[in-house]
């Protein structure tokens, strides 16, 4: 087969049978994966054609392009289309090209000529396919830059379809995938979503200091009028009512409010319910315990 490809390479190149239609047999042509890749051959579209070739035949304005090894450029879709409906023969047309990323380029100029590649799905699936391909070296064949000037569109917008494809949710991906959103909206609405996570640990954060901070001034106001009213009516030790200072801390001291963030939501939750902001909610219990250690306060004097 190489052998009668190199006769056949020759013959073309001595009779100038560069972009000129001429016919061969179906099975001199071959696919090159790397230009296959490019324009994807849909299923449902190739037995579409290969039933229209049974009835009508081969639609000669339909040209398939190969390169200078009988490679199928521009035509895939044909040509599979031609061994279902039994056709042996084809026109084609030879194009040139200094270097296989030229070849690729041409395509990637069909591609945006012939399909929608306004269609963000589309883009996006031509650019990642693009990108992915290497040279014989290994190493990537086009810059982010080649392809997007390729076609026709801004670096901006192929570094937004990467970091969508690297950050966004499935379900952004899947909307986006299918056309029902564009680009831009799939991209501002990851955005969003990232932010909003980033807000609420702070706002949490934020309104955890601001409780805690309200709690302290109970704190001291609670433990300043203790000591006052121990100067007051001070307990001697000759005194059968007097009591031993006890060991357990005031009940306000145990509510303190120091919370860690991630308990905060409990707080939340439990403030809305009550239809009070956090601060009223945890202001509420802490009066309540002041409340509570004042009654204390008061029956122990009456004892007394």
């Amino acid at each position: 087969m190489n052998f009668f490809n190199n006769i056949l390479n020759k013959a073309a190149k001595a009779v100038t049978l560069e972009d000129k239609i001429f016919t061969v047999s179906i099975d001199k042509l071959h696919f090159d994966e790397d230009y296959k890749a490019v324009f994807k051959q849909e299923e449902d579209k190739v037995q579409r054609i290969a039933e229209d070739m049974k009835a009508n035949g081969f639609d000669k304005s339909q040209t398939i392009i190969i390169d200078e090894n009988y490679a199928i450029l521009d035509g895939n879709s044909r040509y599979m289309a031609c061994q279902i409906a039994g056709i042996t023969k084809v026109p084609v047309i030879i194009k040139k090209f200094e270097s296989r990323k030229d070849a690729l380029l041409y395509e990637l100029g069909l591609q945006m000529n012939r399909r929608n590649i306004a269609d963000d799905s589309v883009l996006i699936d031509t650019y990642h396919t693009v990108a992915a391909m290497k040279d014989e070296e290994g190493n990537k064949l086009f810059t982010d830059v080649e392809i997007a000037e390729k076609l026709g569109v801004s670096p901006r917008q192929i570094s937004k379809a990467k970091e969508v494809d690297l950050k966004a949710n499935d379900e952004l991906k899947d909307a986006l995938k299918n056309g029902e959103i564009s680009l831009n909206k799939a991209y501002n609405s990851m955005k969003e979503e990232m932010k909003a996570k980033e807000e609420v640990p702070k706002e949490s954060e934020e309104k955890a200091e601001e409780v805690a901070s309200a709690s302290a001034e109970v704190e001291s106001e609670t433990t300043e009028e203790h000591a006052e009213e121990k100067t007051a009516s001070p307990a001697t030790e000759s005194s059968p009512k007097a009591k031993k200072p006890s060991s357990e801390k005031p009940a306000v001291e145990k509510l303190s409010l120091k919370f860690k963030p991630e308990d905060f939501a409990l707080i939340q939750n439990a403030a809305q319910t009550a239809n009070l902001s956090v601060t009223e909610y945890a202001m509420n219990i802490l009066m309540e315990a002041v409340q509570a250690s004042s009654a204390e306060t008061v029956s122990e004097k009456e004892t007394a």
